[in-house]
């Protein structure tokens, strides 16, 4: 039996001081996760291209072609649900992203390819490390698991010189 590929995204580390933006996604049996914006690369796409399509689609916010953001993290993890789709799992490559804080909304019409409704996102929110800690604490679901003290680290070391592995 051959193996299936990896389902690769680029996500945004959209970061004003301490505080990130994180969309809310719907997953299976009505649970939610709140991540960072992004989303599948294309046939085709560099990470770079896909990482500004997918914020411009999911924020409004448009990442000029010359700003290259670092790589910072690479989350690979094993996903059963995207077995139906063709895909073993996913690799998200995670970009830093320092923004002046901005009200996100989507760069493109409601109802069409790529909107924040059709994939699945419920809403945007920015959240400083604090209300993570504290939301976490309550049982809400943050994709990475670790994401408050891989943030702190990051903050207050700044990328490192090669991307950090990470698992779910």
């Amino acid at each position: 039996m051959t193996a299936l590929p990896w389902r690769h995204s680029c996500r945004a580390l959209l970061v004003d001081g301490d505080r990130i933006l994180l969309a809310q996604h719907r997953i299976e049996d009505g649970y939610t996760v709140w991540a960072s914006p992004g989303g599948g690369v294309e046939d085709g796409e560099t990470l770079l291209g896909a990482l500004r399509r997918e914020v411009h689609e999911e924020t409004g916010l448009a990442l000029t072609a010359d700003h290259a953001p670092p790589l910072v993290w690479i989350q690979t993890a094993e996903m059963a649900w995207m077995r139906p789709q063709g895909f073993t799992g996913i690799v998200n490559h995670y970009f830093l992203v320092p923004v002046a804080r901005f009200e996100p909304c989507s760069g493109v019409s409601p109802g069409t390819a790529g909107h924040p409704d059709a994939e699945g996102i419920l809403r945007l929110r920015w959240w400083a490390l604090p209300e993570i800690d504290a939301a976490r604490g309550d049982g809400v679901l943050f994709s990475p698991r670790a994401l408050p003290n891989l943030l702190r680290s990051l903050l207050a070391e700044g990328p490192p010189a090669v991307p950090l592995a990470l698992g779910l």
